[in-house]
């Protein structure tokens, strides 16, 4: 099996971002392995400048992933549209005053911080809470329009647009609603190349387990792209203050392995855990031909998960009454079980 192009994400402040690039023989690896870097641009620092400057000077090629400061989502969602599109053009003006290079415009699609940490953790009353008012989430139209027009503008303006979402976006998208979107503040972009986040450090904190990388299987043949994790860094959970949970070295390499198997462009979040834990070198001598064995129980658990959700949806757009039918439905059956048991017991 060709080993698949590697993106790696880069989530640092402007001093951490210099101090992980002056180490010495990280530049040289990146271009010798021909991976690429999606880096954050959380800031237009003169630090941020000139990193991506060095990754241009060596062939290395640079997505700029695009966030917006703390206090207006960091991630872009239903909330924060008209500062998702002044944010491009700021770093449109900032990318050509600096005569910098980028390949694609990475565009990170997740709820608003507190809904995020609510999920993670499972919080079902409020995830019910938001689902509940999904269908009267009125900036739904809108943002999706603003969001449509972005990407056509950057677009024109030369870039290919990436997009970062979760996996929850396939079911919606293939049962025809927009109800995750609604309940999760997140919208469905037309993209070149959609990353799906299917972090298994996140599945574990959600489910009290990864599901042995079923997930990734369950969901990798609809991405474009497939991002594991996380190896360290990442945004601070706005609840614990605590960083996200980091995967094992073993569950890493078993994800890119099943990842490969989907799709030929893999993320890894993130440049900085990987460098910290000591893992490129790993990355760079793993066998992708390795078989990984996944378990069947974890695989029909993960395709239950889905189905759930799935009837979920499909009664959000055949209307609830249709839940009153299949109660009929239900009950008939019991009733048709109980008759046939009797006439058993009769003969």
């Amino acid at each position: 099996m060709p080993r698949p192009d590697i993106f790696l994400f880069c989530e640092l402040g402007p001093m951490a971002l210099a101090e992980l690039f002056d180490q010495p023989g990280l530049l040289d690896e990146l271009a010798t392995q021909q991976y690429s870097v999606a880096l954050g641009i959380i800031d237009f620092s003169p630090q941020r400048a000139a990193i991506v400057r060095s990754l241009n000077a060596r062939g290395i090629s640079v997505v700029a992933w695009l966030l917006l400061p703390p206090e207006e989502g960091y991630w872009f969602n239903l909330g924060n549209y008209p500062q998702a599109a002044a944010r491009y053009e700021a770093f449109k003006q900032w990318a050509e005053q600096e005569l910098l290079q980028f390949a694609a415009i990475g565009l990170d699609i997740e709820p608003m911080i507190n809904d995020r940490s609510a999920v993670q953790q499972g919080d079902t009353l409020h995830m019910f809470s938001r689902a509940a008012q999904a269908q009267r989430n009125a900036l739904y139209p809108a943002a999706r329009d603003a969001y449509h027009d972005l990407a056509a503008v950057i677009r024109h303006d030369g870039y290919e647009v990436h997009t970062y979402q979760y996996p929850l976006i396939i079911d919606d998208r293939r049962a025809g609603t927009t109800l995750v979107q609604r309940s999760l503040d997140i919208v469905d972009v037309p993209a070149d190349h959609e990353v799906l986040l299917l972090y298994s450090s996140h599945i574990k904190l959600l489910l009290g387990t990864d599901l042995g990388g079923a997930f990734v299987r369950s969901y990798g043949e609809h991405g474009d792209g497939i991002a594991v994790g996380v190896t360290g860094g990442g945004y601070l959970d706005p609840i614990s203050g605590s960083p996200s949970p980091r995967v094992s070295l073993e569950v890493f390499l078993r994800d890119l392995r099943i990842a490969a198997h989907y799709t030929d462009t893999v993320h890894i979040f993130s440049l900085e855990g990987c460098v910290e834990r000591g893992w490129l070198s790993k990355l760079a001598d793993m066998d992708w031909d390795t078989p990984v064995a996944l378990s069947r129980l974890y695989r029909a658990e993960a395709h239950l998960v889905r189905m759930l959700l799935s009837f979920v949806l499909w009664c959000s757009r055949a209307g609830w009454t249709a839940i009153g039918w299949l109660g009929w439905v239900v009950a008939g059956g019991l009733l048709l079980e109980r008759r046939v048991s009797r006439w058993r017991r009769r003969r």
